[in-house]
Parts: structure tokens; sequence; C-alpha cells
């Protein structure tokens, strides 16, 4: 067994006793003469224990035994404080002391307890090493988990505020406000149909990509992602005032710049495809949904299903959304030249509801409608 002694003030009597330990034992004893040159020699030293004089005047005594215990880099190091008086053992403990001899005690009591607490120094480190690694492991998962769905600035921000990730990777549910986005290809049936599987994949990539990209820039979060149709939230799992005005603002944009990019597609393998976009504002419920084998962050509700209609009564190169996200807007001034249509009931509700989409003059500009069926 071979173990590092530091030793602060007069330990002569512990040291004595070390010197008379089986060569089976052997130490190595470096006195220092400050808190500082402990901490900065502590890699270099990796000490098993510290012998502190408990009889000396600070800081080398019970002061450099407080200070040494208080600091993260030392903290764990087993301290034995050694005295000539037993009236100094409640000050050492107070000191932060593991353990208490007097200088007379036997070779045999001596050596028990610091063998002991070395034991139990190298039993501390290791558990806190494997808490780090587990701590570490935990961390990179939960930045690939967040960075898969949520911009750069918005999982920066959840991964600082450990309470605010702890809450959002709880199981419990959470009620919250949001603007829901779906966005669904018009056509896709019909490409699957044409193309090869080799080929489709590729287009999906691409329109993914593209839309997830746009999302982020603003701030939105991706929850879903099946067949042809992109789910996304804003004001969750972080609050957005501005949230309806993000999700109008993000649906403009997939509109434009997937336009283009159906007309590369159409030049590439002779295909018309386009975009419809539904957008709903309300109280969602967000958490963890699935199984004890597989888990996924999402958002459910009556308002996250009114998008899911609508988007699917969006005609290409159009954006419906509800009197809900209306008001937002207004309240906001933020006008898109919003055209109110006839109220509709949509499929699983039996009340009508109020919806709005961007004139088709306005709709031409973002997009060549292609005459596709919704």
């Amino acid at each position: 067994m071979h173990f590092c002694v530091l030793t602060a003030g007069d330990c002569a009597a512990g040291l004595a006793l070390l010197a008379r330990y089986p060569n089976e034992f052997r130490t190595t004893v470096q006195p220092i003469g400050s808190a500082e040159e402990a901490f900065a020699r502590f890699d270099e030293l990796t000490p098993d224990l510290l012998l502190v004089d408990a009889d000396a005047e600070p800081p080398s005594g019970l002061t450099l035994c407080r200070i040494l215990k208080e600091h993260p880099v030392t903290m764990l190091l087993p301290v034995i404080a050694m005295s000539r008086s037993p009236k100094r053992r409640i000050e050492a403990f107070a000191a932060g002391a593991d353990d208490f001899v007097a200088r007379t005690s036997s070779p045999e009591v001596f050596r028990a307890r610091v063998e002991s607490l070395v034991r139990a120094g190298a039993g501390r480190r290791k558990q806190v090493a494997a808490h780090l690694a587990a701590e570490f492991e935990r961390g990179e998962h939960v930045r690939r988990t967040f960075r898969r769905y949520l911009s750069p600035r918005i999982a920066d921000k959840i991964l600082s505020d450990g309470q605010l990730r702890d809450s959002i990777l709880a199981a419990a549910d959470v009620r919250t406000h949001a603007a829901v986005l779906f966005a669904d290809m018009r056509g896709f049936t019909g490409i699957s149909e044409r193309l090869t599987p080799q080929e489709v994949v590729p287009l999906l990539n691409e329109y993914f990509s593209l839309l997830t990209e746009i999302t982020f820039q603003h701030d939105g979060t991706v929850f879903h992602m099946a067949g042809d149709c992109l789910m996304v939230g804003f004001g969750v799992p972080l609050e957005q005032a501005d949230g309806p005005e993000r999700a109008v603002r993000t649906a403009q944009e997939m509109l434009v710049r997937f336009g283009a990019l159906a007309q590369r597609w159409k030049a590439r393998h002779e295909i018309e495809t386009g975009l419809g976009i539904g957008i709903n504002e309300g109280d969602v419920i967000a958490g963890n949904v699935g199984s004890a084998l597989y888990m996924n962050y999402t958002i459910i509700g009556d308002t996250v299903n009114v998008a899911s209609r609508l988007a699917q009564r969006a005609r290409a190169g159009e954006v419906l959304f509800s009197r809900a996200v209306k008001r937002s807007l207004d309240a906001r001034g933020f006008d898109t030249g919003a055209l109110e249509l006839p109220p509709i009931t949509l499929r699983g509700r039996t009340t009508p509801i109020d919806i709005y989409c961007v004139p088709r003059e306005k709709r031409l500009t973002l997009y060549t409608d292609i005459g596709l069926p919704a």
C-alpha cells in the first residue's frame, strides 16, 4: 500500500508513527505552507491524506484545514488533526477534520485511523468520479436530444438553466399556451408512386432540412415529423409572447423557400408539389409521451388538432389560421392582409370555427398555384 501524505505544521509525531509502518506501507510525505500551495500542487501530488498540527498558529493549523475543506479541489481530502491536548478535538472537528488523534496515541490506533481514512478518501473520489461521468453523459444526452428539435439559441438557454431543463425532462405534463404550425406537402402520394424510394428519401431529407432550418431561424420547436408532415410549436418549451407572429413569419418563409425548392424538383424529376400550412393558438399539454422504452417530448390537445386540420384544408401555397391567431396578430399590430373565409366545421368537431388565409393575390406572390388538391 502506498499513499501520499501532506503535512501542515509540526506533525513530527505523526511522521514518526508513519515511519514505523511495515515495508508494505510506503508513504510519500510533502509539507505544505499554505492553502494556495495545496491547490496549485494538488494534481501533481495527488495526496491521500492531510496531517494538520492543531496546536499551530494560523494559517498552518486548523485555519488551513477549514480553507481546504471549503474548497472544491481539496474538500474530499481526508484530514487528521493532531494535538497535545484532547481539548482541541471540538475545534478540529469544527474546522472540518475527519479525525482527531493525540500525539501520544499508540502506533496501532494511529495506523488504523490512517488506513481507514485513506480507504474512505479513495472511495469518495471513485464515487464522485462515477457521478461526474454519469452527469457528463446525461448532459451530452440532453444536449443531443434538445438540439434535435430546438433552435441552438433556445437549446442553450434551457441547458444553462438546470431547473428549466429538469422540468422539461420530467415526466409530469405541463399545461401552457402556444402557437402550433403544421406544414403538409401537397401531391406527395403521387410523387411516391412515380419515383423510387431511393429517389423519394433524398427529397424528403431536403424538404425537412429546409423547413427545420427555417423553424430554428424563428426560434420554433420541431415536435413531429411523419411522412410529409411537420409539426412546429412556438411558446413551448419557453414562453414567447410573439409566438403567433413568429408562426406566421415562419409559414411565409416556408412557402417562399419551398416554392424555389419545388421548382428545382420539377426541373430535376418533372414532378409538381406545393406546401399547405395551418396555424392555431391556444392551450396545449407539453410533456413526454410514449413508453418505458421510447419517450418523445411533444404537445397534445385540441389546439394541436385544429392546427392539423387547417393544414389539411390549406391549398398548395396557402396558410390558413384561426381567429385566435388573428386576434393575437391584431393585438401586436402585425398585418398579414388576411382574408376572412366562411366558418368551416373541421373533421372531428361539431362547432364551426372562423378561419383566415392570405389573399389569393398575395398567395400567388408567395408561391405559384399549381392546382393540386388539398
